[in-house]
């Protein structure tokens, strides 16, 4: 069970990449290197294992852990369990996994926006997982430094676990054995030391009865800075194992400026290594992934030459090249030409001095050309012609596209074509020709005439289509038509002799409203005559069977026929009427007779509530306000009218020519009155053109007699309008009044003066 206890730890804390931060305030401070989420994660883990309570207190005795202790750490970290969810659990044991550095660069990358050069679009998913390797295997040549942690764990007739960090001078103390410089080792050299000294004070090591293993659990961090034509340049703190790829990917790269053919590594001043990331991205290639060490600068140059390839090539993109690299090394970066490339040359658009030039390159001559910056390089695609392709369609066995051979004619591309159908029509076909001079021709042929005379076969030519038409293409397309109370009411094809029940059937039967007494055949009389018609149609009324049985007496249908199936009377509704506002019961009311009536209506639906007014009861149709009052003449509904109880409205608007628009309350039915509560008039008012809208759709005018006026009566609800006119016209008119005024008395004074004489 020791083993296994041992084994554990080491698959636990072997992949541990945090320095620990003890908390020194409490009684956990016994177990030097482990804060409190790294043992709650440590006994978490041992109880999924199933070790037993006994099992687990010797685990955590033997680590410094007094009973006492162990409680404390249990009941805290079983209440933790309660407390936290499982997903809560999951994070916090990723968290232990993390440097203690600041890392929030491992965490968010911002997603960067999309480049055409190749290459940089790498570096554009933030969900790369392309960063350091924390829970990986220490590399065998990875070599030790201060702030390193490690774990020594003896196993067999020796167990203990020693966690150790190497000091700024380079060293471990190890109890018993004493200090052992380590620095600038690797870790398997630093085993090998660290085993040969512990030899000397574990006897059973050499015995081969205990074993040693040295595992580097936390990794140091160092400074790295990224300089020059960075995507994110600066100073950033990575992991000790963290290579020159992670640092090239957690940075975002270079910017659009910056090189990916010389990436600069330099270490206290100097210049050690070049790295061409396009060696990585086409070929998998990293030799150059070395180890990054404390205060190491990588540097982006700026790129030499950019270079646009588009076109017919497998991967379109714009490419880096350097000095030395011709067109054809581009065309290798870019996986060479596609399918349907035309490979004979390329075309090249430069920038010159003054103005852009265009080169057109044999593709034989790529190697020895060498591209100048913002070169763009086009590849044409082929066309789609072809220079031996015949195609024949119709009536044919396998119509399709076949080769021109030498000599090919139509009788001989007709048998390659497996020959004609036993529908073709032989008195007609042509071919489709496009001639020297890209005209378009039509060729006719006779196949009956071809087969009597061989001297009408016909040489055939590149791109001729050829068509040979079927019977069925030659005949006019014949129908019949079925309409009224059918299921399936349309248009179906005609047939020799169809009876009545047959066409019937087509249309899937009677409809449940169908009178089947009273089927009608329209016929159309034979057109052949070249006199007009007075009468164009012939009727036939008969009464079909339900169920479509056959009669003694079968009606044969002719082509054009049309089929009505009347409905039975009564069968539809009249249509509904809608009700709304104060009326008991609102909603749509299906119209009971023909001649049902508003009133009715209403107290169909209850009546009118307490709020109704009869008086301003408004009726639509289509939409448009009807003009009627329900109290002295009643209204025949229609469907899909609509009636609309207001409630009573006590008010009178008064709008227009007045210098108040407002609403007054009813108290009078004079309209003069409700002007007056208004304001009055305007200047421009024009009072003998006012007139009034009453509730319920109607309208009403100012009448006059002479000079007396007449106005329209007011109610509740009324809407009294004022129209406007010119202030100086309205001056004359009032004089012209007044003159027509005195005229009239002149008149009647004279008058009575001589009827007195």
């Amino acid at each position: 069970m020791r083993k296994h206890i041992y084994t554990f730890l080491i698959l636990l804390l072997g992949f541990q990449g945090l320095e620990a931060q003890v908390n020194r305030s409490t009684q956990l401070s016994a177990l030097s290197g482990m804060n409190e989420s790294q043992l709650f994660q440590l006994w978490r883990n041992a109880s999924k294992m199933g070790l037993t309570e006994a099992e687990m207190l010797k685990m955590f005795t033997e680590m410094g852990v007094n009973g006492s202790q162990y409680l404390q750490l249990k009941k805290r970290f079983e209440k933790k369990v309660e407390e936290t969810s499982e997903a809560d659990l999951i994070e916090e044991e990723e968290n232990l996994n993390q440097s203690e550095a600041d890392t929030s660069y491992l965490k968010s990358i911002p997603t960067r926006r999309k480049s055409n050069v190749f290459g940089i679009q790498f570096f554009s998913n933030a969900k790369n997982t392309f960063s350091p390797g924390i829970k990986m295997a220490t590399p065998a040549n990875y070599v030790l430094g201060p702030d390193d942690q490690l774990q020594l764990i003896l196993t067999g007739m020796n167990e203990s676990v020693q966690l150790l960090k190497i000091n700024a001078d380079g060293f471990i103390n190890i109890k018993y054995a004493g200090i052992v410089q380590l620095a600038g080792l690797t870790i398997e050299k630093a085993e090998q030391l660290i085993k040969k000294r512990m030899a000397l004070f574990y006897p059973y090591i050499s015995q081969g009865k205990t074993n040693l293993t040295v595992v580097l659990s936390r990794y140091r961090t160092i400074r790295v800075a990224v300089m020059g034509e960075s995507y994110r340049p600066g100073n950033y703190q990575v992991p000790g194992v963290a290579s020159l790829f992670n640092v090239l990917y957690l940075t975002g790269g270079p910017s659009e400026k910056g090189s990916l053919r010389n990436i600069q590594i330099i270490r206290a001043g100097k210049k050690i290594a070049e790295l061409d990331f396009y060696q990585f991205l086409l070929k998998g290639a990293m030799q150059e992934n070395f180890r990054l060490q404390d205060q190491d600068v990588i540097y982006y140059p700026f790129y030499n030459k950019h270079i646009s390839l588009a076109g017919a090539v497998k991967r379109p993109s714009v490419y880096e090249l350097k000095d030395n690299e011709s067109l054809k090394d581009l065309f290798s970066i870019a996986g060479g030409f596609s399918e349907n490339a035309y490979q004979q040359r390329v075309k090249i658009y430069q920038v010159g001095a003054l103005q852009r030039s265009i080169k057109d390159l044999l593709v034989s001559d790529m190697h020895t050309y060498l591209p100048q910056n913002g070169d763009s390089v086009l590849v044409d695609a082929l066309n789609d012609t072809y220079s031996n392709k015949l195609n024949i369609r119709g009536a044919i066995r396998v119509a399709g596209d076949y080769e021109l051979t030498q000599g090919l004619t139509l009788k001989g591309l007709i048998e390659k074509a497996g020959g004609v159908r036993e529908n073709a029509y032989l008195n007609r076909g042509f071919i489709n020709r496009m001639d020297d001079q890209l005209q378009k021709q039509l060729i006719g042929f006779d196949l009956v005439e071809l087969g009597r005379k061989k001297e009408l076969d016909i040489l055939l030519q590149k791109n001729d289509s050829i068509y040979i038409p079927s019977i069925e293409n030659m005949k006019q397309q014949q129908f019949i038509q079925l309409e009224g109370a059918v299921k399936n009411p349309g248009i179906y094809e005609f047939r020799k002799g169809m009876i009545l029940e047959d066409a019937l059937l087509l249309a899937g039967g009677f409809a449940h409203d169908a009178d089947y007494r009273k089927v009608e055949v329209l016929r159309q009389f034979n057109q052949i005559s070249d006199s007009l018609r007075d009468k164009m149609l012939e009727s036939y009324l008969f009464a079909v069977d339900p169920a479509l049985k056959k009669t003694s007496k079968e009606f044969l249908l002719e082509e054009k026929d049309k089929i009505v199936v009347t409905k039975l009377l009564n069968s539809e509704n009249i249509g509904t009427v809608k009700v709304s506002g104060e009326v008991l019961y609102a909603g749509n009311y299906f119209l009971n007779s023909r001649s049902e009536t508003a009133g009715e209506m209403i107290q169909r639906a209850g009546g009118l509530t307490p709020f109704g007014n009869i008086a301003q009861i408004r009726i639509y149709r289509n939409g448009i306000l009807v003009g009627i009052d329900l109290q002295e003449e009643n209204y025949r509904l229609n469907a899909n009218d609509s009636i609309v109880v207001p409630k009573v409205e006590p008010l009178v608007e008064v709008d227009g020519a007045v210098y108040n628009h407002q609403f007054v309350q009813y108290e009078s039915p004079n309209l003069r009155y409700y002007i007056s509560s208004s304001g009055g008039l305007t200047d421009k008012a024009l009072l003998k053109k006012a007139y009034v809208q009453y509730s319920n759709g109607l309208n009403k005018k100012t009448k006059r007699f002479l000079f007396f006026r007449s106005y329209p009566t007011i109610k509740p609800g009324s809407k009294i309008i004022v129209p406007s006119g010119d202030g100086i016209m309205n001056k004359l008119i009032n004089s012209n009044n007044i003159s027509a005024v005195l005229s009239s008395i002149t008149a009647l004074v004279s008058l009575f003066v001589l009827l007195k004489n």
